[in-house]
């Protein structure tokens, strides 16, 4: 397992539940140059509300949205199922990167089924990071 010195929450409200919408995460300064180790997904289940009082996506709502993340302008993970991502929902897992140099700006998430969401609730993410390369 590696070895995670740092973590940030980071959220991405989604203002739109159309079927077919892409939103991209806003800038994380703190994950410029870093390298990120791993990343966590939840959902109202384990997270109410994110640190803005914002609404966290239902449960059940989890098997309709897709993750995507861009390493420089190159999608390098693309359409992860955000479940895959819930650690509660796999045996306490983090999803592990060795040493992966995220584009947030340019990454992001897709709705590829609205059932069950809501205008203005979020998905929200924990990376898990280093400022060297383990």
């Amino acid at each position: 397992m590696a070895r995670f010195l740092r973590s940030i929450s980071v959220e991405l409200k989604l203002t739109s539940i159309n079927n077919g919408t892409s939103f991209q995460f806003q800038d994380v300064p703190q994950l410029k140059g870093m390298f990120v180790q791993g990343i966590e997904a939840f959902t109202f289940a384990e997270v109410a509300k994110t640190p803005t009082q914002t609404p966290v996506i239902q449960d059940a709502a989890k098997n309709g949205i897709l993750v995507n993340l861009v390493e420089d302008n190159l999608v390098k993970y693309e359409n992860i199922p955000y479940f895959t991502l819930i650690a509660a929902d796999n045996a306490g897992l983090i999803r592990e990167f060795k040493n992966y140099k995220v584009n947030i700006n340019k990454s992001g998430v897709y709705i590829g089924d609205n059932t069950n969401l809501t205008i203005n609730e979020s998905v929200f993410f924990t990376f898990y990071y280093t400022e060297k390369a383990i």
